[in-house]
This record gives C-alpha cells, sequence and structure tokens, in this order.
C-alpha cells in the first residue's frame, strides 16, 4: 500500500515539472521571428471599380512581418494558419503610378494579437498603379491568307461572323490602343464551306498585336459561316419535241449561250452532270420556218450561275417545209367507255398542216382523219384533244398547234 502511494507522488511530481518546463520553455518564453512570403488581398475593389478605376500593376504580392512575442502564440502561426496583408482600396479616388498604400497585417483567429508586437515589415508599402476603366465596341476583321484553288469561288465578301463586333474592357491607356480583333482563315488546300470558330488577336490601327493581358472581353471565339463552291463549266442544250412536220433533218437550231459557268457543292454539281436542258421546244407549236423564242434559265437549287447570264434566245430554222390550210371533215371516236356514246358536235375542224412541198400538194382533206380519244371520259358535254392522222405516204407531214372538238358523253339508252 505504501509503494502504491509513493508511486502516486513521483508521477504526480514528473507531470508537474513537465507543465512547469512546457510552461517555462514554450509558452512564457519571449521569443522573435521573421514571417516570409505574407500574401497581399486587396481589398475594395469593387468600390474602386465604381468609380471607373481599376489596378493595373502593384509593386509586390507578398510581404515580410517580424514579430516578438510569447513563443506560444508565436508557434500558432504557420503557412496553413498564417498572417495576411490587407490593403483597401476604397481610399483611390484618382488615376495614378506608384500609389503607396499602407497594409493591415491580419493576425489567425487563434492568435491573441495583442500579446504580439510588430517589430518591422518589409516593404513598409505597397505601391499601385492605377488606370481609367475604358469599355470599348471594337469590330471583328478577317484575314484571309493562303493561295486558293482556282477551281473554286471563296465568298469572303458575303462572310458572316456570329459576333461581329466584340466588347473590351481594361485599363485606358491599353483599350485606347486596339482598334479591332482580327482573326486569321487559311484558305490553303480549303475546298469545303466553312463553319468554324476561331480565336482572334486584339490589334493597333496598324494592324500589330496589343499587349492585352489586362483586358476582358465578353466572348472568346468568333464563328465564322463562309461558302466556298466549286466552279464548272455545263452545256446548254435545247430539248426538242419533233413534230408538225419538223424533224431532225430538216431542223436546226442555235443557242444565244452554249455554256454556262455554274458553283455549287460537290453533290449538287455531280447530280447536275455536263449539260442542262435550258428549254423544251414541241416543234408543232412553232408555226415560222424561222422563230425566236427566249427562255429563262432557271438552275436547280444550291447551283448558282456565276455567267451573269440569265436568259437564252433559241432560234429554230425550218427549211424545206410549207404550210397549208385544211377542213377536216372526217372524225373518229376511240375508247369510248363501255355503258357511254360519244358525239362529236363539231361539223368540222380547221388545222395547219406543214410538211415537204411535194407531200402538201398532193394532200386532200379527204385523206386527214381527226382522232378523238375517249377514254377518260365522264357523261357530260367537254372538249377533246384531236389527233390528226395521215394516210400511208405522207410521213413527213403533221398538224402544227393542238386541236379539240367539242363532244357530249352520255349513258347508252
Amino acid at each position: 500500500m505504501k509503494r502504491n502511494k509513493l508511486y502516486s507522488i513521483l508521477l504526480s511530481l514528473a507531470v508537474a515539472f513537465g507543465l512547469w518546463l512546457y510552461v517555462v520553455n514554450t509558452v512564457s518564453q519571449e521569443d522573435d521571428r521573421t514571417y516570409y512570403n505574407v500574401p497581399v488581398v486587396m481589398e475594395g475593389e469593387s468600390i474602386l471599380n465604381e468609380d471607373n478605376l481599376m489596378i493595373t500593376s502593384r509593386s509586390t504580392s507578398s510581404v515580410s512581418v517580424h514579430l516578438s512575442g510569447g513563443r506560444g502564440e508565436l508557434n500558432k502561426i504557420t503557412n496553413s494558419n498564417g498572417l495576411t496583408a490587407r490593403v483597401d482600396l476604397s481610399k483611390i479616388k484618382e488615376a495614378g503610378e506608384d500609389i503607396p498604400l499602407t497594409y493591415t497585417v491580419v493576425y489567425p483567429s487563434n492568435v491573441n494579437s495583442s500579446a504580439l508586437t510588430e517589430e518591422s515589415r518589409n516593404p513598409q508599402y505597397v505601391y499601385v498603379d492605377v488606370d481609367y476603366r475604358r469599355t470599348k465596341e471594337i469590330q471583328v476583321m478577317v484575314s484571309w491568307t493562303g493561295t486558293r484553288s482556282e477551281d473554286y469561288i471563296y465568298d469572303t465578301e458575303n462572310a458572316v461572323l456570329d459576333n461581329p463586333t466584340i466588347t473590351v474592357v481594361g485599363p485606358a491607356s491599353v483599350v485606347d490602343q486596339i482598334d479591332h480583333a482580327q482573326i486569321e482563315v487559311d484558305l490553303s488546300e480549303q475546298v469545303k464551306s466553312i463553319s468554324e470558330s476561331y480565336r482572334y488577336t486584339l490589334c493597333d490601327v496598324n494592324g500589330e498585336p496589343v499587349d492585352a493581358e489586362q483586358v476582358v472581353t465578353n466572348v472568346e471565339e468568333v464563328r465564322l459561316e463562309m461558302q466556298i463552291q466549286r466552279i464548272k463549266e455545263v452545256s446548254l442544250v435545247a430539248d426538242l419535241i419533233y413534230g408538225g412536220g419538223a424533224t431532225a433533218e430538216n431542223t436546226r437550231i442555235t443557242l444565244s449561250q452554249n455554256t454556262l459557268r455554274v458553283s455549287g457543292g460537290e453533290a449538287v454539281l455531280a447530280e447536275l452532270g455536263d449539260s442542262f436542258t435550258v428549254c423544251t421546244i414541241r416543234l408543232a407549236d412553232v408555226e415560222n420556218a424561222s422563230s425566236k423564242l427566249t427562255f429563262p434559265i432557271t438552275l436547280p437549287e444550291g447551283v448558282t450561275n456565276q455567267t451573269g447570264v440569265s436568259e437564252v434566245t433559241v432560234t429554230v430554222q425550218i427549211s424545206g417545209v410549207t404550210t397549208k390550210e385544211f377542213t377536216v371533215e372526217n372524225f373518229r371516236a376511240l375508247n369510248v367507255p363501255e355503258g357511254l356514246t360519244a358525239e362529236i358536235i363539231n361539223a368540222s375542224l380547221t388545222v395547219k398542216v406543214r410538211g415537204p412541198a411535194d407531200e402538201i400538194a398532193k394532200l386532200t382533206e379527204e385523206d386527214i382523219t381527226a382522232e378523238v380519244d375517249f377514254s377518260n371520259a365522264e357523261v357530260g358535254t367537254a372538249t377533246y384533244r384531236a389527233n390528226l392522222v395521215f394516210p400511208e405516204g405522207f410521213e413527213d407531214v403533221g398538224a402544227l398547234k393542238t386541236s379539240s372538238v367539242t363532244a357530249t358523253v352520255q349513258a347508252e339508252e
């Protein structure tokens, strides 16, 4: 029992001695230390902006502070729980250079600052440069570089930017130098239309880059849409429907424009082919032996006419033929639907017939029959197309224009 009591007394004395040593060496003992790389924190910048001012540079981003006091309090200041140098910007009211600002050393919340003494600080002041804050709208310009292919059209004049202007905000001394934003587009080997975003460079009036590190813009990139189309030359042709005595042997046509320079995407030009039919001419409707007919050039969607010619004149010349008027009284009804009857009201039909002179001279009115097709007829009175039929020996003769007759269709009784 006495041994346990003695052990407890010795343990208490040891603990008490340890606490005494801790207080003497750690808490109560005076010490001094220098704290380096104390970060400088700027406050009141929003108030500075309200006065249309901004900081453009500062002399330092950290300071050193020499402190003295109880070792226990000094030990609480560590890298993770350290000092800060707080600078108040709200008192600055105008632009200037090397403006000296004092700073307040702020201690961690668990440190009793009254138990410490600030022996010195380095530097004594933080110097700042202040400029007026400027906002400016600038144009975006495109610089086209590279060698362009002669087989393509680059529609640079109608290029579209999603942001044709950019807002820049920064120090007046810098913003005043900025004239425009420039993007560079290399057209070397570029054969497809462009739809791409580009970063830009802020430039002065001479096109030289401006050091705009302190400038803020509303967008970082500008999207460009620009059409590139392949150029192709196609032949213009007229589609002829022979008839009315006009055949491939006796008809000749010429076009005022034989070729057309067009542009478009690869797929649409491939579908277009090497020729384009500008018109279809039914020669039975062309009465004169020599006629000039004008047609507009209407290209497919996606194909652009680069020649500038919007219409073509087709000259039609039919040789070795003569025209004569006949009165036809022979009619024949064909394909009358079952259960219906058809009565052609016309007693006669006056038509113009064209063909070689020797055949026209031998042709009589009795040789001509007007056939009327009633395949799609319905009950009632209507007009129907009449097709003129000529006998053997008059193969090169044909009717001009389209003739029609009036007929009544009714149900059989």
